[in-house]
Order: C-alpha cells, then sequence, then structure tokens
C-alpha cells in the first residue's frame, strides 16, 4: 500500500492535518501539492489518497476542485479532509466528497478538522491542539481498519445541494513596500497567477482568491490585509467564532 497525499494549503494548515493522518500509516508516502499542479500522475486500486481541502465561506477552493477534478483514480481509497477556521464547514466537505467520488475515488471516510483560521488571526488560535491531534489519530486508526475491511463510506455527509454560491471577500491585500524584498515569493506561490511578474507588491484583486498564500509564505510578512471591509469585519467574525468547535469525522 502507498499513501498519496494530496492537499490545498494556501496558509500551510491543511498541509499539517492530512500529514498527521498518513503519519498513523507505516507506509510509503509521496505529495501532490495542488498549490504546484501536477495531473501526470495515475492512480491504481492499490493506493490510498488523503485529500485535504481549507474551507472558503463554506466551499472548497474554487482553483482547488478545478485541479482536484483533474486528478483520476482507479477505485483507489480516499480519505476526505475539510479543514475549517472554527467558523463553519458548510458544503466544503460534501462537495469534496462528491468531486472524489466523480473521478473513480471510493472514498472511505471523511473528517472536518479545525486550524487557527488564516485571515481572522484572533480566531482558533494553537489549533489543532493537543485534543484535536488526539482526535485526528483516533481517525486515523479508523481508517486503516475500513482500508483493511474493504467497505466504504456509510455515514451521511452534511451539507447542502446545490452547495452554496462562491463568494468574493472585499478585502483589499497590502503590500508594505518599505519591507518587501522583492524575492518573488509571492509570485510563485500565488494560484490565481493574481500577482505581476515584474511587480510583486501589486495584486489584481479581481483574480485574488484571498487565499492568503503570499501573507503566509511571505518572508518578510511585508504582505497583510487591509482597509475598511476588513478592519470592520475581524471584531465581528472573531467575536461570532470564539466558541470552540470540534473536530468531525464520518465512516
Amino acid at each position: 500500500m502507498k499513501i498519496t497525499k494530496i492537499f490545498f494549503s494556501p496558509s500551510g494548515t491543511t498541509k499539517k492535518v492530512v500529514e498527521q493522518i498518513a503519519s498513523n500509516f507505516e507506509c510509503e508516502s509521496q505529495i501532490r501539492d495542488l498549490m504546484h499542479f501536477d495531473s501526470s500522475y495515475k492512480f491504481t486500486k492499490d493506493d490510498v489518497v488523503i485529500v485535504g481541502m481549507p474551507v472558503f465561506a463554506g466551499r472548497i477552493p474554487k482553483t482547488a476542485r478545478d485541479r482536484l477534478s483533474k486528478l483520476t483514480g482507479n477505485n483507489t481509497k480516499a480519505i476526505a479532509v475539510a479543514n475549517y477556521g472554527n467558523a463553519k464547514v458548510g458544503d466544503a466537505l460534501l462537495e469534496l466528497v462528491d468531486v472524489l467520488g466523480e473521478n473513480n475515488f471510493n472514498v472511505i471516510a471523511a473528517i472536518s478538522s479545525v486550524s487557527h483560521d488564516s485571515i481572522f488571526d484572533g480566531v482558533a488560535v494553537g489549533r489543532p491542539d493537543s485534543e484535536d491531534i488526539e482526535k485526528i489519530n483516533e481517525f486515523s486508526k479508523k481508517c486503516m481498519e475500513k482500508i483493511e475491511s474493504g467497505e466504504s463510506i456509510e455515514s451521511e455527509i452534511p451539507g447542502n445541494k446545490p452547495y452554496v454560491d462562491y463568494k468574493q471577500l472585499p478585502f483589499i491585500l497590502n503590500c508594505d513596500e518599505s519591507i518587501c524584498i522583492f524575492c518573488c515569493e509571492c509570485i510563485t506561490i500565488c494560484p490565481e497567477k493574481a500577482i505581476p511578474d515584474d511587480d510583486p507588491a501589486d495584486v489584481d484583486l479581481d483574480s485574488c482568491s484571498r487565499c492568503t498564500a503570499c501573507i503566509h509564505f511571505c518572508p518578510e510578512n511585508a504582505r497583510s490585509f487591509t482597509g475598511e471591509a476588513f478592519e470592520a469585519k475581524k471584531p465581528e467574525f472573531e467575536s461570532a467564532n470564539s466558541q470552540r468547535k470540534e473536530v468531525e469525522y464520518y465512516l
């Protein structure tokens, strides 16, 4: 058995959850990072994939969905992971399970995990924490049992169809040119190609998905959200989502 870790992880948190699940499997593993897309790999019925997606306003990111849809299984066993910042999973986990099923992956289990919110830094600070890791490890062991039994997922996944509409956040993404060293890491990491090759301090806000990759990968912390819309939403969002939500899994 070979494990393939597939993820779209702009802030790095979804990757951490996928890797935590994979760490419980004592077998060969490899990575398919959907931030840097490669659709050339073909999966077999003997492979197991762990597919992690962040939640953007109740959906999996549009670009991530498009890239994942180009990967095809061969009745390949799949574990679905929707990782969110303690607000709401919405339809994201259901959408992920559906996309995998449509592309000939056999989903055996699914989980919604909680991580430090990538936009509003006052929400879910320090998560996943020790309690989360314990629950993720418990889930991983149950996944191994499902693989050995050959069973598919039986639980009903929460969510609605049609899925909630995609939303474009109105936040402005700012680059502090007095700090920026023009290393161009943000240009390389941006999955939407929204940052011009000749000017890393600029951003096409119509193309930008507010995924936060350029913010989290900037070595100088030169990039951040700003503007009236963001400043008004931040305290409201942090107050509304201060109550702890727990990891939930489906087998």
